[in-house]
């Protein structure tokens, strides 16, 4: 209803209002001929309208106050502030729109710093990937240009298309490593979880690695527990804990030793890698996970440190976490991974 339409019928009221008090105090006058009670009739009807009056005007004002704390209460909103307009101790419509008006602040605000924090991953990622390809994409087109030379001898030529070759190596295997982590970061890739044999699964990644160390003349020692049930994905879980050996290999020197076990906690079930690599350094302990992160002792090795963070993504979407610790000889990497109750 507009202002206008409000007060034509408040006008319309108040007129009738005075003909049905005048004509009450003459009916009054001629059913009594008394003027005194005719007076006090008028006197009454006349306070009942100053009464009514006086209600419409409070009223009024409440309904005003009402619109400006709600005019309040949408400014909160819009400013996104947790901020109260009306007691929240009252059992009123009021405070409950406001307590859902609070609850909205608190999911836009949360969306905003989700929106800004991938906005800063994605900037991160574009650096660290410009980064990544920088050195070999340089080599490419150094080498490329030096093999153009025709006074090159041929031991110098072998040399050259082994830099080039181990370029191309590095540039697809930062591609494939990318394309997993952006397939999982975006949520393309749904994990299938089923419940089968972790032990199987982890055989999986070990057979996988086995080549690599048997030729490092590194020795992977496998010890676990009875079989174990659980609901996992298999290709995903052997992925990741195929990085976590594959670090380990990595490092490791010729005739060094690799302990993989797989046991029970509660509810959780832990499949630890633990090498003799020498210990990560207290202050990269918090770094190692982190995408292209590499350790002061890692950069005489290939590599371009995206595997353990690929297993820390892996894991985490499975409902589980990563940990290390170190010991006297080296590092153990743990993949923790939850059990549910119905495995």
């Amino acid at each position: 209803m507009s202002r206008k339409i409000y007060e034509r019928n408040l006008g319309i009221l108040i007129c009738l209002f005075v003909v049905v008090s005048v004509g009450m105090t003459f009916t009054v006058y001629q059913q009594t001929g008394n003027s005194g009670v005719s007076a006090v009739v008028l006197a009454g009807c006349i306070l009942l309208c100053l009464l009514a009056f006086l209600q419409h005007r409070l009223e009024d004002r409440y309904i005003t106050d009402i619109v400006i704390e709600l005019s309040r209460l949408t400014d909160v909103l819009v400013e996104l502030e947790e901020k109260e307009i009306f007691p929240e101790n009252e059992d009123t419509v009021l405070s409950k729109l406001q307590s859902k008006v609070i609850k909205l602040v608190r999911i836009l605000k949360h969306q905003n710093e989700m929106a800004a924090w991938e906005h800063e991953n994605i900037k991160e990622l574009v650096s660290d990937i410009a980064h990544q390809l920088k050195t070999p994409i340089s080599n490419l087109k150094m080498y490329s240009q030096f093999l153009q030379e025709e006074s090159l001898s041929e031991k110098q030529r072998k040399e050259y298309t082994e830099v080039i070759c181990m370029s191309v190596e590095r540039l697809n295997f930062l591609s494939e490593n990318m394309i997993k982590i952006s397939r999982l970061e975006g949520g393309l890739i749904q994990l299938n979880m089923q419940r089968q044999s972790l032990n199987e699964t982890i055989l999986k990644a070990v057979k996988d690695i086995y080549p690599k160390a048997k030729e490092k003349g590194t020795e992977i020692c496998y010890s676990e527990e009875k079989e174990i049930m659980m609901h996992h994905d298999r290709n995903w879980t052997a992925e990741a804990l195929f990085n976590l050996l594959d670090n380990a290999v990595k490092y490791a020197r010729p005739g060094s030793r690799i302990d993989l076990r797989v046991r029970r906690l509660s509810m959780f079930v832990e499949i630890s890698v633990e090498d003799e690599n020498g210990a990560i350094p207290q202050e990269e302990q918090s770094k190692i996970f982190a995408r292209f992160y590499r350790g002061r002792n890692s950069r005489k090795q290939e590599g371009v440190g995206v595997g353990l963070y690929l297993c820390r993504e892996i894991v985490t979407r499975q409902g589980g976490y990563m940990n290390l610790k170190t010991t006297e000889k080296g590092n153990v990497f743990s993949m923790v991974l939850y059990q549910r109750t119905d495995s």
